[in-house]
Formats: structure tokens, C-alpha cells, sequence
């Protein structure tokens, strides 16, 4: 199984094809599988995919402590130099990926060819009231009766998945991915320093061509997202896909493949 080391965790990945470099980074309580209908599109199309499960998902080393973006950053930072991959690379990330992948264009600006931005977190955003309560709720159960409970009778009910829901075989994947989740983070109790910047605060310093995704049934939350990434980041254009909730890719993967590869080939790498 492909591990490398990156930031003092092991990091698993998988890579397929070749060409100019994209990396696919999931979102929160997922991991890799959740691109599994995106990678051959991409490798048809003449791309290099990498895929890999962020710290504490999937495969990859779950520490107790150091679940900040500025540490998901120099994980992705790492991983790209242990695999000497040197180009610019197109960022596709969904929801926390999406934070991820915003940071990183922060912190390595000239290692970033393009984003796409799919149903995208920002760091630094105030969540509405009844999300920022689910999530705490989530963590409550999560430390008084244990990750399975948590993420089975809270994570899994909520609203989010509400989309992905519709399609049975495709949620079943999806339970059996989040179910894995180690939620380490939910126990780490660490007071972290507040970053010198947030993302948010930030959002008219990325340079690299950006195309936000999401979902028209996504929540309030995140669409508003959308909107302030379309409106902040100078290079953005927003697309918004019809029928889709959170997980647009994996609801509407044929819309979601379309998108992708059309901003692809308009915005290819140096």
C-alpha cells in the first residue's frame, strides 16, 4: 500500500496516468473513494492523477493531535515533494477539501495551476446557527458514547446527505466510508493558537483560475460559500449544478465530469 511521510504522519495515496498533475482532496469523514468515478475520466483526458486520504481518514495516520488547515497545507506540501512532483498542480476539492486546497493556494501560490472548488468550506466563515449546533452536537455524542454512535445517529441523519440519500447504492458507500471514520479530531481538546490569517480574509490574494461547484439543494451555508468565493476570488466563475446536494460528484458525476474537464482543458498548467 502507497504511504508517504509527510508533516510526522504516514499519508496514503494512489496515483494513475500521466501528464499534468491533478490532485483530488475529499472532504470531511470521507476519503479517497469518494473521486473513484472522477479518476478515469481524468486519466483519459491525459492527466496525472493523485488521490489520498487526508490525516486521521482512510489509510492514513489518524494523531491525536494537529487537525488545523495550516497542518492539511504542509501535508499536501509534502506529499507533492516525497513524489517530486514539481508542476503547478490543479486542486480539486470538495467541502473541507475545499478549505484545504484554499489554504494551500495561500501558502504556495506559484505550486497551484488552478481550483476547483466544489461545494467548498472556507476557513474563517461563520456557519449558521443550526449547523455550527449539529456540529456540536456530533462532537458531544462523539466523546460521551463514542465515533460509530456519533457519526451513525448524527452525521449520517443530517440534512447534508439528504442528496446522496436518493441514490441507495451510492450511500451505502458512503456509510460504510464515514462508519471508518477514526474522528480523532472529535477528541483532540487541544486549544490551538488562532492563525495569523484566515482563509476568508484572504480571498483576493489567489491568483490561480478557480471554478466554484455546487450544489443547487446544497445547504444555505454552503451556497453562500459559493457566492462569497465567486464575488472575492478575482479569477472565479460559479457554476451552479442543477438536481445536486453536497456531494455533487457523487450525485450527478456525469454533470460534475463535464464541468471539470471543460475548465480543465481551458486552463492548462505551465
Amino acid at each position: 500500500m502507497p504511504h508517504a511521510s509527510t508533516n510526522d504522519i504516514a499519508t496514503f495515496y494512489e496515483e494513475a496516468g500521466q501528464g499534468p498533475p491533478v490532485v483530488l482532496i475529499h472532504g470531511h469523514t470521507l476519503d479517497l473513494r469518494l473521486w473513484d468515478a472522477q479518476v478515469a475520466p481524468l486519466v483519459d483526458a491525459g492527466y496525472r492523477v493523485l488521490r489520498y486520504d487526508v490525516r486521521g481518514h482512510g489509510q492514513s495516520e489518524a494523531p491525536a493531535t494537529g487537525y488545523t488547515y495550516q497542518n492539511y497545507s504542509l501535508d499536501l506540501r509534502d506529499l507533492l515533494d516525497r513524489l517530486k512532483i514539481d508542476a503547478p498542480v490543479h486542486l480539486v476539492a470538495l467541502s473541507m477539501g475545499g478549505g484545504i486546497a484554499l489554504q494551500f493556494a495561500l501558502d504556495h501560490p506559484q505550486r497551484v495551476a488552478s481550483l476547483v472548488l466544489v461545494d467548498s468550506t472556507v476557513p474563517g466563515f461563520d456557519y449558521s446557527p443550526e449547523y455550527a449546533d449539529a456540529v456540536e452536537e456530533l462532537v458531544r455524542v462523539a466523546r460521551s458514547e463514542g465515533p460509530r454512535a456519533a457519526l451513525d445517529q448524527v452525521w449520517l441523519t443530517h440534512p447534508l446527505f439528504d442528496g446522496i440519500r436518493r441514490f441507495p447504492d451510492r450511500f451505502d458507500l458512503l456509510r460504510s466510508i464515514v462508519l471508518a471514520y477514526p474522528a480523532r479530531d472529535y477528541l483532540d481538546e487541544t486549544e490551538y493558537p488562532q492563525p495569523q490569517w484566515q482563509v476568508i480574509d484572504r480571498l483576493d490574494d489567489i491568483r490561480a483560475p478557480t471554478l466554484v461547484l455546487v450544489g443547487e439543494q446544497d445547504l444555505p451555508d454552503f451556497r453562500l460559500i459559493a457566492e462569497i468565493l465567486a464575488a472575492n476570488v478575482s479569477t472565479a466563475r460559479l457554476e451552479i449544478i442543477p438536481d445536486a446536494g453536497h456531494l455533487l460528484n457523487l450525485e450527478q458525476p456525469r454533470a460534475f465530469n463535464g464541468a471539470l474537464l471543460r475548465f480543465l482543458a481551458k486552463h492548462p498548467s505551465d
